[in-house]
Order: C-alpha cells, then structure tokens, then sequence
C-alpha cells in the first residue's frame, strides 16, 4: 500500500522542530480567534489548542524513546478532563495531531523562509547602499588628489614666481651695489690724482 503524506512519520529532528511550531500556530490562531483542530457537532471527545500542544510534547518524548504514548497517563491529566478514563478515545486523535504538526512545520518553515527574504533583501539593500556610498566616497578621494595636485602646482608656481622675483631683485641690488663701487672707486682716483698733483705743486 502507498502511504499517504498525512501518514508519513515525521523524521525525530522535524517533530523537535514541529512541536514549538504547533505551540506558534495556536498563538498565532488564537490572536485571530481560530480554532487548533477539527470542531465536529456532538463530539464530546475534543482536545483543546493547549492540550494538542501538551499532547505534542508526550507523542515527542515517546517517539524519542521509541514508545508509545502512554495515553492512559495522558488521559487523566488536568488538561484533557473530558478524556478520563477514555484513554482509546484520545489515542484516535494521534493521527490528527500528526496532521497539525506537519502542517504547523510547513506554515513555520514558509514563515522562516519569508523572514530570511526580508532579510536577505534588507542585506541586499545595505550592500547597495554602502556601494553607493563607496562610489561617493572614491569621488571625493580623487577630488581631493586633483585639488591637492593643484593646490601643489599652484604653490610651486608662487614658489617660481617668488624667487624670480627675488632674482630680479637680488640683481638690481648687485647692480646698484656695482655702480656705488664703481662710483667710489671712481673718487677714489680722483682724490689721489689731486693728491699727486697738489704735492708736484708743492715741490
């Protein structure tokens, strides 16, 4: 015979990951006044959203010992009083809750899944962000280097400038300095040629 999906076993590691999700759903369906399980008219046998999750948790535990859940035990707890002393009738529902787990497991999945998008587009979003503002800040560094480069250039032409200037000047001033040397060597013979003649004169 070919087993259905609904009577398919689930693997011990998706139940540890489907009865947290069962408890979720019910939060969430109880947020929205929705009822956990199969509501049948007259069906005094009915299991409340917090005794599907109390349930869970016991199918859980034995299946990770490898038993049966001990549904007489289960069936006089606080929860579950309309199943004392109806231990087979709360064992019928075990294919019920096995339905609820998976479909608690496919709905927290496809909810995990739609926040890793969310997230994955938020990432996505700050890579481009941070692409936009690396190309911005690359802008500003070359900026920077032409302005710098510029400002160099234009230091060193004030520099060029400044000492031909300086040249210039140096040079009229050694010209000038020249000429007065000049002139005084000039007076210089001068006054010792009246000197010399001033002496013949004498003699």
């Amino acid at each position: 015979n070919v087993i259905s999906a609904d009577e398919q076993e689930l693997s011990l590691a998706d139940l540890a990951e489907a009865v947290p999700a069962l408890k979720k759903m019910h939060a969430r369906l109880k947020g929205g006044r929705r009822q956990l399980g199969k509501r049948r008219s007259g069906d005094k046998f009915q299991l409340s959203p917090s005794l599907f999750v109390v349930f869970a948790h016991r199918y859980r535990a034995a299946r990770n010992a490898h038993k049966c859940v001990d549904y007489q035990r289960l069936s006089i707890t606080k929860k579950s009083k309309n199943f004392k002393g109806h231990a087979e009738e709360l064992r019928a529902k075990e294919p019920e809750l096995k339905v609820l787990l998976k479909k608690a497991l496919a709905e927290q999945i496809e909810i995990d899944a739609g926040k890793l998008m969310k997230n994955i587009e938020a990432l996505e979003e700050e890579v481009a962000r941070l692409d936009v503002q690396h190309e911005e800040d690359v802008a500003k560094c070359n900026q920077l280097e032409v302005d710098i480069k510029q400002q160099e250039e234009q230091y060193s032409l004030t520099i060029l400038m400044l000492k031909e200037s300086y040249e210039v000047e140096i040079g009229k001033l050694q010209n000038e300095l020249n000429e007065v040397k000049a002139k005084n060597s000039t007076l210089k013979e001068v006054v010792t040629g009246r000197g010399k003649s001033a002496e013949l004169g004498g003699e």
